[in-house]
């Protein structure tokens, strides 16, 4: 599975500069309509399950040659309710690639089914199928994009058609990149600065994909195909052809491949501690301790507020645990309290990291959008401190002490967060 991890990584890493998150919504599509009727412009509707509203489309430029001029129908068999938060329902931007007929590998039967071939060590049953892919840049979503060989399809006849000419040119211009989707998708990943609003919506993306495929991830873990089985799930038709070429390269590689493991296992084996700290990181900026990073007792860099959070934890710990009430008290509210000062600590660490060793990528809009997301978990964390008053698990002057600190950490919180929207 570490090929699909690195994959996950890869796509909702922001400090990698690479935006190639998309909103992935074939499994939630409950019918739809694509219209290029009219040349130059793509309308139609698309409901989603579990959503009142439907998406609105209204996309410059026109589908691939296969639905140039024709009216798309289509309908999921098999919809899945949506529980996140959906694209916004007004879909205006420039069309991407908009076809029926991009070619997939299906199965020939049920996932469920081919999963029990698999196990029975047989191969299940495949073939290469049409699937409808649809694909636009939203000026309030981003990049969407919709595929699947599953969907029932309708095609009217086409009200008009490319010549030679024209296909050829818009080959070309796809190929270079020069189509209005290419500009839209390299602006808003490259070059086109992101607000905190824009990252916030990155992050709710982030965790839509992220919650599928941890979904997909429990279902497949133990099929011996979970790998491919997964990107065709995702909709990463490209990851299934790069795991076929990682197959067909281990197979014509295996004995090098051993000789470079043992290699390596070699040179592990002479590293000492020495070589380890040449490859330390450079100490940030000596201008900014005290602002942007410290050091805890360790000797390690951190953020004011991330070492803050992290002792006022480590005390309150240790005060339950010599109390005898924690980890071996079991009570819901003392858990709600303890774990919510846990996750607060571990989600400063993970936003403030990159602003205290003044990494190159660091982004005050994304840190801005995070720290949103911590004061929600700090208000439910001050909530919890309340519910835990009445009861004995600690004397009142320190729970006071440690809703105080709480209290602070939200006002260094809010002071930082009016710092960033100023850099």
């Amino acid at each position: 599975m570490w090929y699909l991890g690195i994959v996950l990584n890869f796509e909702i890493r922001y400090s990698d500069f690479i935006f190639v998150m998309a909103w992935r919504l074939h499994e939630h599509v409950l019918r739809g309509k694509i219209d290029n009727r009219t040349r130059g412009r793509v309308t139609g509707e698309i409901w989603l399950s579990g959503i009142d509203q439907p998406l609105v489309l209204d996309l410059a430029g026109d589908c691939a040659p296969d639905l140039a001029g024709c009216e798309l129908s289509f309908e999921n068999p098999d919809p899945v309710p949506m529980t996140t938060k959906p694209p916004a329902p007004q879909q205006r931007g420039p069309a991407g690639d908009i076809t029926a007929a991009r070619k997939v590998r299906a199965f020939d039967v049920s996932i469920e089914e081919a999963l029990a071939m698999s196990r029975r060590g047989e191969m299940p049953p495949e073939h290469m199928a049409n699937a409808v892919y649809l694909e636009w840049f939203s000026e309030r979503s981003g990049r969407v994009v919709i595929e699947s060989a599953d969907y029932h399809l309708q095609i009217s006849e086409p009200g008009w058609r490319y010549t030679k000419e024209e296909i050829a040119e818009r080959d070309r211009r796809v190929v270079e990149e020069e189509t209005p989707f290419a500009i839209a998708i390299t602006q808003d990943g490259e070059t086109q600065e992101w607000d905190e609003v824009r990252y916030e919506q990155f992050l709710r993306e982030s965790d839509a994909l992220t919650e599928k495929y941890g979904r997909l991830l429990e279902k497949y873990a133990d099929h011996p195909d979970s790998e491919r089985i997964i990107a065709r799930e995702m909709g990463w038709s490209w990851l299934e052809d790069a795991l076929d070429r990682q197959n067909e390269e281990e197979n014509n590689q295996e004995e090098q491949d051993k000789d470079l493991e043992a290699k390596i296992d070699e040179e592990k084996e002479d590293e000492s501690e020495s070589d380890i700290e040449d490859h330390q990181l450079p100490p940030p900026d000596p201008m900014r301790e005290g602002i942007d990073w410290v050091r805890d007792e360790r000797g390690h860099i951190l953020h004011p507020i991330e070492k803050r959070a992290h002792n006022t934890l480590h005390a309150l710990l240790d005060e339950l645990k010599a109390a005898e009430h924690f980890p071996e008290e079991e009570d819901v509210q003392l858990a709600d309290f303890v774990s919510g000062f846990m996750t607060l600590s571990a989600k400063l660490a993970g936003a403030l990291g990159g602003v205290a060793h003044g990494d190159d990528f660091f982004e005050p809009g994304m840190v801005i959008a995070w720290l949103k997301r911590i004061l929600e978990i700090l208000n439910k964390t001050i909530a919890a401190a309340d519910a835990v008053r009445v009861k004995d698990f600690l004397s009142e002057d320190r729970l006071a002490y440690y809703r105080s600190e709480l209290f602070a950490i939200r006002e260094d919180v809010l002071e930082l967060i009016k710092e960033l929207r100023s850099r």
